[in-house]
């Protein structure tokens, strides 16, 4: 397992915070966060390493909701990952 290169992330310039709103129903919050994604050049990458690692925040321009159905049309196990995996 592999953390993705996300260095050239646009979430880098504005703060990951915004990606993690404290209501999983903010729209408002997610609808900005998605206009952000959605001119990214790691987008597919980020999308990538979420639908199998990600169960929070918006990450790829997706919702944990959209990346739940993802995983089942593409019949893939969320694999759970732990903090000390990360660093």
């Amino acid at each position: 397992m592999n953390f993705p290169d996300l260095t050239r992330g646009l979430c880098r310039e504005v703060g990951v915070e915004l990606f993690f709103p404290d209501s999983s129903g903010d729209a408002d919050i997610y609808s900005f966060a998605r206009k952000i994604c959605s001119g990214c050049v790691v987008r597919q990458e980020c999308l990538e390493w979420a639908i199998r690692h990600e169960d929070h925040g918006m990450w790829g321009g997706t919702t944990p909701t959209e990346r739940k159905k993802l995983r089942r049309q593409r019949k893939i196990i969320l694999q759970e990952i732990y903090v000390r995996e990360y660093v």
